[in-house]
């Protein structure tokens, strides 16, 4: 089994834990934006839930955003996010050694032989989010029986979701395609067919969608299945740090 620690809005709740711990939980339940650009223009480039409830979107300028009233502004920072990334695999490696970066606020751990450590897949996802919580992170846990999977269910699913083996398909049903690494002009495709959901994808006939889409289509409907297997790309915690080094520079 697989478990996917997964952090919505990374570049907010990355800023977020350079705030003052007693200030971090009501910034969570606040309106926040973080901005990024030119300085004579900064736009959002990421904000959290309670902004977009107040009809904050990406892309808005700061000028937009202060007529709006009572959302917090941040400014992106490359070092925080660095350093919550790291962060966040540094929580994985609580409850694993193999540890996979997959993306900035997405890590992937390998929980094979951990049980009679850590117990059921919904005991060790439960440690994990308080663990996570423990270090300023609100996330989404998913446990599954292959990465993507895992990856899938925790991007498009609250809280905690385990997904027991040979339900890959039924549980990812309900979810939108455009959550799959797919091209815009698939995308384009796929809508003009009425396709929206991992569910209509996964029906699909494999030999018309291979003819029209090609291997890329067959992969993104077998990832719709759930039937990717593949290994981890254990993280070099040093590595990934001086990724983040020069991603500064």
């Amino acid at each position: 089994m697989f478990a996917c620690l997964y952090v919505l809005d990374f570049p907010v709740q990355a800023v977020l834990r350079l705030e003052p711990l007693s200030a971090q939980e009501t910034l969570r339940r606040s309106p926040v934006a973080v901005l990024d650009g030119p300085a004579n223009l900064p736009k959002v480039i990421a904000l959290n839930d309670p902004a977009r409830k107040r009809g904050i979107e990406v892309g808005m300028t700061k000028l937009q955003v202060e007529m709006c009233g009572g959302v917090t502004l941040r400014k992106r920072s490359l070092d925080s996010e660095g350093a919550a990334q790291i962060g966040l695999v540094n929580c994985g490696n609580s409850f694993s050694p193999r540890v996979e970066s997959t993306c900035i606020g997405t890590a992937i751990l390998d929980l094979s032989g951990t049980e009679k450590l850590f117990g059921t897949s919904e005991n060790i996802a439960q440690k994990i989010f308080a663990t996570a919580a423990e270090q300023g992170f609100d996330l989404r846990v998913a446990v599954a029986a292959n990465p993507d999977t895992a990856m899938y269910a925790a991007r498009g699913f609250a809280g905690i979701t385990i997904i027991p083996p040979h339900q890959e398909a039924e549980r990812l049903a309900s979810l939108n395609v455009q959550l799959l690494p797919a091209a815009p002009e698939t995308l384009e495709i796929l809508d003009g067919w009425g396709i929206q959901t991992f569910a209509a994808l996964a029906a699909l006939p494999e030999i018309p969608l291979t003819q029209r889409l090609g291997q890329s289509g067959l992969y993104l409907q077998k990832l719709a299945q759930g039937r990717i297997k593949r290994t981890l790309v254990s993280v070099d915690i040093t590595a990934l740090f001086g990724s983040t080094l020069r991603l500064r520079m």
